[in-house]
């Protein structure tokens, strides 16, 4: 090689910037795997509070696509001993009969959430607003009490208060890890003919699903459900663990231990909604 050649060839800075890419690649993942547990807690603590600002900013056009199917059910369908699995910011706890309600568990995971639904619990009518004792040591339930928690692992608040006259979701269910057993765990902790009210986006389904209701808009079931399927593992990541495929309604179709499951699907071909077509309706749990 002449010293021309050499000269042209000046600094190999591709393989220097590969190889560092490499070694700090290899660093970091044996820093994760030898911090993995504090990794987690860190991330996972980020992730509620990146989605607890998202969700504030988009809960007002949830609100606005849905209040009006969701309101009825609200104000006509929960009563007496209430559990909600994730209500958020709260906001759906003023369409509600405050004199038709008792106690009312609110089983949040996400404490960023927390401040927000106790003052909505306070402007829906509820006297004592407070918090379990488990999640938060030194803390005093209420009329209206704030725990900590999923139904993955159910917390021990939630049992010693139930079984439950009315359990309730609002876009959750989309985001829980395993569907078919969290609604198991509704249905267990609902008394005998107790009811679970809920209004949940759904994947799109075929032509023929006979719970559309109808007014729904014509849309192209094939071609968005599949967008729905392609979107959805990276959607996910930075929406809380949100699912656009969700097939919820056939799930709760599919289950034994429901005396009915009453439900309306509606669908919009806005560009806005067509990605969240949602079920709203009731499921009563048989009487023994």
């Amino acid at each position: 090689m002449t010293p021309v050649q050499r000269h042209r060839e000046g600094y190999p800075w591709r393989r220097v910037l590969f190889g560092c890419s490499v070694v700090l690649l290899c660093w970091g993942i044996g820093l994760y795997r030898e911090y993995q547990e504090i990794a987690d807690v860190r991330i996972k603590q980020v992730q509620d509070w990146a989605y607890a600002k998202t969700w504030t900013l988009a809960s007002g056009f949830t609100a606005e696509r849905v209040d009006s199917f969701r309101a009825p059910l609200w104000k006509n369908e929960i009563s007496g001993n209430v559990l909600e699995i994730g209500p958020g910011l709260g906001d759906s706890l003023l369409l509600l009969s405050r004199e038709r309600v008792g106690r009312y568990v609110a089983l949040e995971p996400n404490r960023h959430f927390h401040g927000a639904l106790a003052d909505n619990a306070k402007r829906a009518g509820f006297m004592s607003v407070g918090y379990d004792a488990e999640s938060s040591p030194g803390a005093s339930d209420g009329e209206f009490t704030i725990v900590n928690g999923t139904l993955d692992g159910v917390p021990k608040y939630v049992v010693e208060h139930g079984p439950y006259d009315t359990v309730v979701s609002s876009m959750v269910l989309c985001s829980v890890d395993d569907l078919q057993g969290t609604l198991e765990r509704i249905w267990e902790l609902l008394k005998p003919g107790g009811r679970f009210v809920f209004v949940e986006h759904v994947r799109h389904t075929d032509a023929m699903d006979a719970s559309v209701d109808g007014e729904s808009e014509v849309v192209n079931l094939r071609m968005w459900g599949w967008i729905q399927e392609v979107v959805t593992p990276v959607w996910s990541l930075f929406t809380g663990n949100c699912h656009l495929n969700r097939r919820t309604g056939e799930a709760l179709d599919g289950m034994r231990g429901w005396e009915k499951v009453r439900y309306s699907t509606r669908r919009s071909s806005k560009l806005k909604d067509v990605m969240g077509p949602f079920i709203y309706g009731v499921a009563f749990k048989s009487q023994p």
